[in-house]
């Protein structure tokens, strides 16, 4: 399935990033990972943060939209699997 987007700021980016991210890491369905839990800490003030600084850092560096989007996607599942305790490998 192809999916369009359009991030026309850094807001579109980071609210695109934390709904897909949230998707991801609550796809396997176990406990303590609902949709709804993933989301209540996705969507925190801290998380929300995080990722916009990591966006627009990785922005600064020359990345295109796309490769910002999906370097900060990536390393926000990659924080939030470690952090969790869920194998990433």
């Amino acid at each position: 399935m192809t999916t369009t987007m359009r991030i026309q700021n850094t807001e579109d980016a980071v609210a695109a990033i934390a709904a897909l991210a949230t998707r991801v890491i609550a796809a396997d369905n176990r406990p303590g990972r609902s949709l709804e839990e993933v989301g209540e800490r996705m969507t925190a003030d801290d998380t929300l943060d995080a990722i916009r600084r990591s966006f627009e850092a990785n922005r600064t560096k020359g990345l295109s939209v796309k490769d910002a989007f999906t370097r900060t996607g990536q390393s926000l599942v990659a924080h939030y699997c470690n952090s969790a305790g869920i194998p990433t490998r």
